[in-house]
């Protein structure tokens, strides 16, 4: 089973992929951790994206491509017999492009929630910069590692809004071609984690 998990922010969908590598012993799949397994390998791609970084530059469309095409790839070569979550790959033509010429049988989890309950959850939302791991309003530390949680610097009003208008502007256009390709499995992420979760396991039949 390959996933690409989808939503709008604040939808709630890390903590999701987490539950099912935690449950279930899905392989989790983030573009961050991606660019650090490929700088790793030691390869000339990694020792470009490493300079790059190095100079402070940000990392080119054309890297972002071969960094993703690395990423299916070696899910294909190393990891095709396990079940495995792709957290945000597909946002753009590109990535749609990538994913149905390398990986044609995948589906999309969408996360459903509304811009107004996105607003209210990513402008109360902590993380831990640590770990990436996000938490709802009022939690001031982890309570897995005791680490303290901090406020995203773009989790403000104008940020936010930003991040809505380019998720419906360039994201959700991407969605409705894989609805259409069939690929599409909805689940409503305005419910308590442990709802969410239910549905999630019930859509992918892992009960």
């Amino acid at each position: 089973m390959k996933l690409v998990f989808t939503g709008i922010q604040g939808c709630g969908k890390g903590t999701q992929a987490r539950l099912l590598v935690e449950k279930h012993g899905f392989r989790l799949l983030e573009m961050g951790g991606e660019f650090r397994r490929v700088i790793a390998s030691g390869s000339e791609l990694g020792k470009k994206i490493q300079k790059l970084y190095d100079a402070g530059d940000q990392i080119t469309a054309e890297l972002g491509v071969a960094v993703m095409e690395d990423a299916v790839q070696n899910i294909i070569d190393n990891h095709n017999d396990e079940n495995v979550i792709f957290d945000a790959f597909v946002r753009n033509d590109w990535n749609l492009e990538i994913f149905n010429r390398l990986l044609p049988d995948y589906q999309v989890v969408l996360f459903r929630l509304s811009e107004e309950k996105s607003k209210q959850r990513l402008l109360g939302r902590m993380f831990n910069p640590k770990t990436g791991e996000t938490f709802m309003t009022g939690m001031t530390i982890d309570p897995k590692t005791g680490d303290d949680l901090i406020q995203r610097a773009d989790d403000n009003e104008d940020g936010i809004l930003k991040r809505i208008d380019l998720y419906n502007d360039v994201t959700l256009p991407i969605v409705r071609i894989q609805r259409q390709e069939g690929r599409v499995l909805e689940v409503n992420a305005d419910q308590a984690v442990e709802e969410v979760f239910a549905e999630l396991e019930s859509i992918l039949e892992l009960n």
